[in-house]
């Protein structure tokens, strides 16, 4: 079994904070269509589990066409608001530095569209992440294995010293399906006390007490 060791970020509410520019998409449709939109903190807390499952919670229930249908409308409102307000939360760059130097490959696994992906990771982080993988045809969503699966075959890393960083259940129980040590983050949509209910090998607050701790391994 190999020594390497890689790290795989979740995106969305682990390296950014974009949910003001997914609000902004899919209140758009909300009035495209003359539904009801909602509040950042909905968002917040419906974030995580792909296009199709956020746009099925934002509509109301007596809607009656199929959510497919709407997706066409939620990616061109997203490609007007993509990277528009979003944020690299603190201490990312000098997390991303210290893998770096420690010679740990690195990859985003994010359940956003791949497209819009991969353009948020050429954003913002294009010199430090090597595998970039959102959803598609290829690959299923998280919690499915299979993409960070994946990404460690690619690296040769052995997923038993290797992590998955993210801020949702999805992303513990990625790590836990693809044998990795799953990291909790809790700046982004899940509160602690979610993220506990997922059983994570580790749980961090803010952003530097996860520099702290990858200085240390």
């Amino acid at each position: 079994m190999t020594n390497k060791r890689a790290v795989i970020f979740d995106l969305d509410g682990t390296l950014v904070d974009t949910v003001e520019d997914i609000a902004n998409a899919v209140n758009d449709v909300m009035k495209k269509f003359d539904y009801p939109t909602h509040s950042l903190d909905f968002y917040k807390e419906n974030i995580g589990g792909g296009i199709n499952d956020l746009i099925d919670r934002s509509l109301p229930n007596d809607h009656n066409v199929t959510t497919e249908s709407y997706i066409e409308s939620l990616d061109f409102f997203y490609e007007e608001h993509l990277n528009k307000n979003t944020k690299v939360y603190p201490y990312i760059y000098e997390i991303l530095d210290t893998l770096k130097s420690k010679d740990i490959s690195i990859a985003v696994v994010s359940n956003k569209r791949h497209p819009f992906t991969v353009r948020s990771v050429d954003e913002y982080f294009a010199e430090y992440i090597d595998i970039t993988i959102g959803s598609g045809s290829d690959y299923p969503l998280k919690p499915d294995p299979t993409s960070a699966q994946f990404v460690l075959k690619k690296f040769n890393c052995d997923p038993g010293t290797s992590y998955f960083v993210g801020d949702t259940g999805y992303d513990i129980n990625t790590a836990k399906n693809a044998g990795m040590i799953s990291i909790g983050v809790q700046w982004g949509m899940s509160s602690k006390e979610k993220l506990l209910a997922f059983e994570p090998d580790h749980l961090f607050k803010e952003s530097d007490d996860l520099l702290r701790f990858f200085k240390t391994i």
